[in-house]
């Protein structure tokens, strides 16, 4: 009788081993998944990032553009001012691109 007794809790043990194994395959696919999310979501990011970037540029350079008045050396002086703006740009640029 007491083989029978063990040969039942080995069974039992068999079965909880292989849930656990099933659960732990399960999570393994999961967490997979959930990492190829976060790459895809790292890179969206990045993404809008740059967007909004190049936004903000785009909005400074439209608020100058609309303020400039017409004396020729206060346009003169806008006129630096945006190609100072162009040159920081072109060396943030260069920083991300080293």
């Amino acid at each position: 009788m007491p083989s029978t007794e063990l040969k039942l809790k080995l069974q039992s043990l068999s079965r909880k081993v292989e849930i656990l194994r099933k659960r732990y395959l399960a999570l393994q696919s999961e967490r997979k998944e959930l990492k190829r999310t976060v790459e895809r979501q790292e890179i969206e990011i990045e993404k809008l990032e740059k967007e909004v970037a190049q936004l903000k540029v785009d909005n400074e350079f439209l608020r100058v553009a609309h303020t400039v008045p017409r004396d020729p050396e206060t346009v003169n002086k806008y006129k630096k001012q945006v190609a100072k703006m162009v040159r920081d740009i072109d060396r943030c640029i260069k920083q991300l691109n080293a």
